[in-house]
């Protein structure tokens, strides 16, 4: 007969030494195993105990292993009443606020209702298993002495008081799932006649109580049992999250490689943890989360939410195209063309993207008539089903069906046929409690109030993706690794952030308060904390990880590893190695591109293309032969760019109304010109959706970044006014005066076509006749604009406008217009060799366009600022031409 293999695993140990106590318990009352009940700390260990006593009792009838949360669940269903705290997030926070409108109607501003909401929730929760471990009838005293020990705990803080005042009354009187418990459905000598307690490191107040309430029917034994093992564990010390992340997932897969599976990855934090997850599924485990994540962080909760900001009036045109991607009800085509357009006319608000006449045809069919629909206010009883329909509409309600999260987000959100009536009569009872009589009309919710419940909703519900068979990975919170058993034990997030030695007290109580409500204090998650340390680092095959730097900022391991290190002398950290496989690899630089399309040349060519050709042939032919183009992004907020465009639109009109007004025999003046400007300057703003200062109240946001420019402009306008006043006036003659702006032209160069838009053309008298002076507007940093007529022959712009001309003879000038309260605000930096660089740049355009339509390579020769902001520098892949 072959002896049954040794048992080594602490939690292995520990269950049999618990069954034989139960045993001998059992045996010693003469009570018969299925009439006894063992109640554990959590869920999880009740397979645990089962198999535990299967394998030590293989034959007979075997206690009953339960949570109280479970017991409860098979003695009566339970059906939260109106004002009852159930846990689900979607009814606590509809009663959380209509206590919060009862109790400071009139006093709670709307900005701070939902955080009080929030805060009441959790407070309820955190006091709920207090007031659950009560009987029911003697709740109403236990609330009492709370008070009466709150009232001097020092509690002075307005919304503090409030918020712990109603989760108090709300706790005590509200009815739980375990209150079947307290009836004579539970009691003893009626279902079981001995009840055994498995206590944990913290002691459980249900539990506690039931202890008092069975007397001598009750044992209680502690699931831990302290060792003297000398704890061996594999410290690794990691440079970041993500190579926190990529060893931790190192180890799991060398763990399971090596065939010691299950694995348990501690949940200490939970965004790492998912990376982990994530690169583990890659590697084809099986993965089965026990803490789960928020079911707002799924992607079909991420497609809801991005459907609710898309209808709201004030949404963005990027929050209508995030909504519109995810669908596919509509052609792609058609979404491709609505963006692009939207994008081009710079539409940032999604209200002018659906109405604006450029864009009539390019808006998918039913998408505004989709919008509308869900804008106006309504009772919650009649949002949920008009949302179901949006969602069929959506073409999103098939694929949820199939969808765990999807199906877990109809259940929560009542969205299935007739369950909303749940919350309508939720509703209507909280109206009622609400008032002295009935209100006849059911409260209606905006779009946004509807919003931010479905948020909360969503953020306060826990999804755990499902899993079948057995899995090689189990995550869960490390207090949840005892009493159970694994192959290995893999612990990231081992640092100071992560795993404090004393960890925070949850809510907003003061000490004070946590000692008189029965909360467990600090010192006690402390003691807790330090237990279920020693109870790891004695398990076999552990891995603990951490990060030495956080966001460019040092990190050091959690108190708990800095002892272990020294206790072990630092050998455990140098011992360490890395599981994951190096593998040599050699660089290889990337080959400088040199394409050529000669049979791609663009019809006309533009200053700024033709600087692009001189600046890195490859530039050239990424933008303007293959007319590669950045996206445009909708800017909300007015840049320096807006503000350029701004302040040509003004010159032109003003200088146009100016000429006009000469022609009509009116004598310019500066109180006229200066009126004129200031006049041109708001309306202008106005017109192009950027005066904040004109903006109505709900139009004002976006507009904000503009105040600048607008506090700037009479420094620009004292500046340029006075300039020009000079420019027109040179001595005893006249100077230039106005002729055109905004002068679109074509010109040839050999074969090929030019094509630009000049700013501004003076015509200024000579002996000679009247000669063209084209005149450019520079808002850029005035050193930048001197350095452009530095060397005539590299001045690109300029001396293009002046080949537009059809003048031999002509000048040209910048224009640096700047908001510098000091003298020369504005300057004109005239290029005074412009026919030479006119005549040199019509030689080498037309040279360097010869050589492109022959054929010849078009390589990347940018350098410097050239590259730095260069929309082509990922194509060039200029930063891997070496190996370094």
């Amino acid at each position: 007969m072959t002896s049954a293999p040794p048992i080594s695993h602490p939690a292995d140990v520990r269950w049999s030494a618990l069954t034989e106590q139960i045993g001998q318990r059992l045996k010693s009352r003469s009570v018969d195993a299925s009439r006894a009940l063992v109640l554990v700390p959590y869920a999880q260990l009740m397979d645990s105990g089962r198999r535990a006593w299967a394998q030590a009792h293989p034959s007979g009838f075997s206690p009953r292993f339960e949570s109280s949360r479970n017991w409860a669940a098979t003695l009566q269903p339970f059906l939260p009443s109106i004002n009852d705290l159930s846990g689900d997030v979607a009814r606590d926070s509809l009663v959380a606020a209509s206590l919060i409108d009862r109790v400071g109607r009139g006093r709670v501003e709307p900005a701070l209702r939902p955080v009080l909401m929030a805060r009441l929730v959790d407070a309820a929760r955190q006091l709920g298993p207090l007031a659950a471990a009560r009987p029911p009838e003697a709740r109403a005293d236990w609330a009492a002495q709370m008070r009466e020990a709150m009232a001097t705990g020092g509690q002075t803080l307005q919304w503090e008081a409030l918020v712990a005042s109603l989760a108090l009354a709300w706790t005590s009187s509200s009815a739980y799932a375990t209150d079947v418990l307290w009836t004579p459905l539970a009691a003893p000598g009626v279902a079981f006649d001995d009840l055994l307690v498995l206590q944990g490191f913290q002691p459980d107040p249900l539990a506690t109580a039931l202890v008092a309430l069975w007397g001598d029917r009750v044992t209680v034994l502690p699931l831990h049992s302290p060792t003297d093992a000398c704890p061996i564990a594999s410290l690794h010390a990691c440079h970041d999250a993500q190579d926190e992340a990529q060893r931790a997932a190192a180890c799991v897969i060398s763990l399971a490689n090596a065939g010691r599976t299950p694995v348990a990855l501690v949940a200490n934090d939970r965004v790492l943890v998912r990376q982990v997850s994530a690169q583990l599924h890659g590697a084809g485990l099986s993965v089965r989360d026990e803490t789960g994540w928020k079911l707002s962080t799924t992607h079909a909760a991420a497609s809801l939410m991005s459907l609710l900001r898309a209808a709201d009036p004030r949404a963005r045109t990027d929050d209508l195209l995030d909504f519109l991607q995810q669908t596919r009800v509509w052609p792609e085509a058609q979404l491709q063309s609505l963006e692009r357009r939207a994008r081009a006319l710079g539409l940032a608000h999604a209200a002018s993207a659906l109405q604006h006449p450029q864009l009539v045809g390019s808006v998918p069919p039913g998408l505004p008539e989709l919008i509308a629909a869900l804008q106006a206010p309504r009772p919650l009883s009649q949002w949920l089903p008009d949302l179901a329909q949006t969602l069929h509409t959506c073409g999103w309600w098939d694929g949820w069906c199939s969808d765990a999260a999807g199906q877990q987000i109809v259940q929560t959100l009542r969205l299935g046929d007739g369950a909303s009536h749940e919350l309508a009569v939720l509703e209507q009872g909280l109206q009622e409690d609400a008032t002295e009589t009935p209100r006849r009309r059911t409260p209606r919710m905006s779009l946004s109030a509807f919003t931010a419940w479905v948020r909360d909703a969503l953020e306060g519900t826990n999804f755990k993706a499902p899993n079948t068979g057995t899995p090689d990975v189990v995550i869960l919170p490390m207090a949840q690794l005892l009493g159970r058993s694994f192959a290995a034990t893999v612990v990231p997030g081992c640092d100071e952030r992560h795993l404090p030695a004393s960890p925070e007290p949850p809510g907003a109580w003061t000490p004070q308060e946590r000692g008189a409500l029965g909360l467990p204090q600090r010192e006690d998650l402390a003691l807790d904390a330090r237990q279920t340390w020693e109870m790891l680092i004695r398990l076999p095959e552990v891995h603990l990880l951490w990060r030495t730097q956080e966001q460019g900022e040092s990190v050091l391991p959690s108190p708990w590893v800095l002892m272990l290190d020294r206790a072990q002398d630092g050998a455990a950290l140098s011992a360490t190695v890395d599981p994951r496989e190096r593998r040599q690899l050699r660089p290889e630089a990337v080959v400088r591109p040199s394409p050529s399309a000669g049979d791609l040349l663009p019809e006309a060519l533009s200053a700024s293309a033709y600087q692009d050709l001189r600046d890195c042939p490859y530039r050239f032919f990424a933008l303007r032969q293959l007319r590669l183009q950045d996206t445009d992004e909708l800017e909300v907020e007015p840049d320096k760019r807006d503000m350029g465009i701004w302040l040509h639109a003004v010159l032109k009109v003003f200088h146009e109304e100016r000429a006009q007004a000469q022609a009509e025999g009116a004598a310019p003046d500066p109180r006229s010109d200066r009126e004129r400007i200031d006049r041109l300057a708001r309306t202008t703003a106005e017109g192009m959706g950027l005066n904040a200062l004109a903006a109505a109240d709900d139009e004002t946001e976006g507009r904000a970044g503009f105040l600048p420019f607008q506090a700037a402009w009479p420094a620009v306008r004292d500046g340029y006014l006075d300039w020009l006043w000079k420019f027109e006036a040179n001595g005893e003659r006249a100077g230039p005066r106005f002729a055109q702006a905004e002068l679109s032209l074509r010109s040839e160069a050999g074969p090929y076509r030019l094509i630009g838009t000049l700013d501004r053309v003076d015509h200024q008298d000579s002996p000679e006749g009247v000669i063209p002076f084209v005149i450019d507007y520079k808002t850029e940093p005035r050193e930048t604009t001197r350095n452009r007529v530095k060397q005539p022959l590299e001045d690109t712009q300029i001396a293009y406008y002046a080949a537009l001309l059809p003048e031999e003879t002509v000048r040209a000038a910048y224009l640096s217009v700047t908001e510098s309260r000091d003298a020369g605000a504005t300057l004109l930096v005239e290029q005074t060799q412009v026919i030479a660089a006119r005549d040199a740049l019509r030689e080498g355009l037309v040279r360097d366009l010869d050589r492109v339509v022959a054929g010849h390579g078009m390589p990347a020769l940018g350098e410097g600022k050239v590259c730095d902001f260069c929309a082509a520098r990922g194509l060039c892949r200029k930063d891997f031409w070496t190996v370094t």
